[in-house]
């Protein structure tokens, strides 16, 4: 079973180093296994600061300050290949 904020991912940079760089700028990315995707910072409906991994114009999964460092989010959603992709970009 899928656990939140299950598996790890040792990241060169923290969240809120990602999240500054990403403010308000768009990042196209392509993950090791070569899918498309966009990252962007925003604030959540909660206020919490995220970023979101969009594919083909649609969520595929966010992450919070809290997510960063697993491969999987707060709902339990995959999301460590877009993390991995975007850390290694800056």
């Amino acid at each position: 079973m899928i656990e939140v904020h299950g598996g790890y991912i040792k990241h060169k940079h923290s969240f809120p180093d990602v999240y500054t760089l990403l403010n308000n700028n768009e990042v196209k990315l392509i993950t090791s296994t070569g899918k498309e995707f966009t990252a962007f910072a925003t604030t959540a409906k909660d206020g919490r600061e995220v970023i979101r991994f969009n594919r083909n114009n649609k969520e595929s999964a966010r992450a919070y300050k809290c997510c960063w460092g697993h491969y999987y989010n707060c709902n339990r959603t995959r999301f460590g290949m877009y993390a991995k992709a975007l850390d290694e970009a800056f």
